[in-house]
């Protein structure tokens, strides 16, 4: 009975981690009196250690939900553009212990590594930027040799909604003080 019990056990699937819906829509808009709003994201080259693709909610997705909850127009010409230039998240192998003893510990294994950069532009009705703001916020993070999948998928998403966390209060900053003239 205890051996069917431990083989039911090892077929059930490992845990997984359920990250709570990313919203903003708690914190106040930011009304510009401009037509309408659009949101582009700028492709960049892969890279081999890139890992944004593995989380609940990767960077350039979370970055379009902020616009989306905290972004608003009530003009009629004009265009605000946001536009997502770096939303990546990368892994770095970290040197472990690898005699007798590393076998008995467990080390910090990788870097985590997390860039969001966005810039937010007023362009009027010929095409011309009239102002630009920008926002650039890191987070890193050291993950445990022989985490979970679970417990990996929570570190992102902490992670994740930490630079979010930061790149909202940079990115308000900048808007008021170089997008002024367009807020209602």
């Amino acid at each position: 009975m205890l051996v069917v019990t431990a083989i039911v056990a090892a077929c059930q699937p490992p845990p997984s981690y359920e990250n709570e819906p990313f919203s903003f829509a708690a914190l106040p808009p930011l009304v510009f009196d401009l037509g309408g709003i659009e949101v582009v994201e700028r492709g960049s080259t892969p890279h081999p250690s890139d890992v944004e693709h593995l989380f609940p909610t990767p960077p350039a997705v979370a970055a379009r939900l902020w616009a989306e909850d905290r972004l608003r127009t009530s003009g009629t010409l004009g265009l605000l553009r946001v536009t997502i230039e770096e939303a990546s998240a990368r892994i770095t192998p970290l040197a472990t212990n690898t005699d007798l003893e590393g076998l008995f510990t467990e080390e910090q294994a990788e870097r985590l590594d997390v860039r969001l950069r966005v810039t937010i532009e007023a362009i009027d009705e010929s095409g011309q930027v009239n102002g630009s703001a920008t926002a650039d916020a890191r987070r890193s993070r050291t993950l445990l040799e022989g985490i979970t999948l679970a417990e990996r998928e929570r570190v992102y998403d902490e992670v994740v909604r930490a630079l979010l966390h930061d790149y909202n209060a940079s990115q308000e900053k900048a808007i008021r003080q170089y997008l002024g003239l367009y807020l209602r």
